[in-house]
């Protein structure tokens, strides 16, 4: 019974810690007479909860404001002087580590080519010096690495930290990626599927820092979604919630062409496009022949908008976020067409949404699911403070 009562305690106050850690981050400054007034806890729990996070330096009294009437406040924010956040991106032709100050500042990065390499360990024997290094340079500087973040393609076991199986990524099935970076690393390690932790970049250093519900869509080698209602990215049941390149489309070859399934991603995706096209050369070669108007290379081309089309209205009658993210690899070479999507979007839902529908870029571009595995961990400090930090 103790024991049960002891376990009750922590969860409120971590729920409590959670609470304050979001208002703080939502606002950005705030003080303390303000959270009272935001979290409706009392103002000695919200004294002594504060005081606590200040002594594990995750958030610091900031300048002084003055009210109405002339007294001062204090703003507490969040602290960037002891915590540090290692995030890893493994994607299909490439690998890429970043140093993350708590609140996404980068302090550094690099990337490594990986096209053609379909063992883990080799793509691991890449990043590991230079994780390594990172480590001692925190342990150097007197900081604290508060967790490893691995973007990478899904689906995954998160009880084991094992893939399962990802399309398009061979070697990779069954590998234990959680628990061997644990074991390598000596660190707190957290996975999550590239386009969701892509969601959870925007999410928390992005445009959904506000709690606003998306819809991330990650188009490249592949196709992915991920899905963020009231703040939390959702898993689902088997894991698959947000799988949108897996949406069955219908097409046909013209009139009297019989019609056909497949999904988007098959369709639409780089290698889809490709496929499709039929031509000689990678996709750099593909993109030349479109610009020069070459009549078959511009019809793929088409038909990928129409895909597109047709897939972001199924998302917005699905889903009905507040806005629709896009990014990855592929998005560059569309977004000259996003103006003309955007509102064929809004004539085919429902009329009272129509000047709500928004599209977005993705805050972070090429780098967007390596941040989004900084802000996977970001979000579980976030989420779970006493459980990462360690706090009793």
């Amino acid at each position: 019974m103790a024991e049960s009562k002891v376990l009750y305690l922590q969860k409120v106050k971590n729920q409590n810690v959670s609470h304050i850690l979001h208002k703080i981050w939502e606002h950005e400054a705030v003080s303390r007479i303000e959270l009272v007034q935001m979290t409706h806890l009392t103002s000695g729990t919200i004294t002594n909860l504060t005081q606590e996070l200040i002594s594990h330096r995750l958030i610091k009294e900031s300048e002084s404001i003055s009210d109405s009437v002339g007294r001062k406040r204090v703003n507490l924010r969040f602290d960037n002087s002891y915590f540090y956040i290692i995030g890893i991106d493994i994607g299909r032709t490439s690998v890429s580590v970043v140093l993350s100050e708590l609140t996404g500042n980068i302090v550094d990065t690099v990337e490594y080519g990986t096209e053609g390499i379909t063992n883990p360990e080799e793509v691991l024997a890449l990043i590991e010096p230079y994780v390594h290094k990172l480590l001692g340079q925190a342990e150097s500087r007197k900081r604290k690495v508060i967790g490893i973040g691995v973007s990478i393609p899904g689906p995954m076991d998160q009880r084991t930290g094992k893939l399962i199986n990802p399309p398009g990524f061979p070697g990779w099935a069954g590998y234990p990626i959680r628990p061997t970076l644990e074991e390598r690393f000596k660190t707190r390690v957290f996975i999550e599927d590239d386009a969701r932790t892509s969601a959870l970049a925007e999410r928390w250093y992005g445009i959904g820092r506000d709690g606003r519900d998306l819809v991330f869509v990650t188009m490249g080698m592949g196709i992915g979604g991920g899905i963020v209602q009231n703040g939390r990215v959702l898993h689902g049941t088997n894991g698959l919630y947000g799988q949108i390149g897996q949406m069955s489309l219908m097409t046909h070859g013209g009139a009297g062409d019989a019609i056909s399934y497949d999904c988007w991603e098959n369709l639409g995706s780089i290698p889809g496009i490709l496929k499709r096209w039929s031509g000689n050369g990678d996709f750099r070669d593909y993109i030349v022949q479109v610009r020069a108007q070459e009549p078959h290379a511009v019809k793929v081309m088409e038909d990928t908008l129409r895909m597109l089309e047709a897939s972001l209205t199924s998302l917005i009658n699905l889903y009905d976020p507040d806005v629709i993210v896009l990014g990855g690899k592929l998005y560059p070479y569309l977004s000259p067409h996003m103006e003309a999507i955007v509102e064929n979007v809004r004539s085919r839902v429902f009329d009272f949404v129509q000047e709500r529908v928004i599209i977005e870029k993705a805050f972070y571009g090429q780098m967007q699911s390596l941040m989004g595995a900084v802000a996977l961990v970001f979000g579980h400090v976030q989420e779970n403070p006493l459980l990462v930090l360690g706090a009793d």
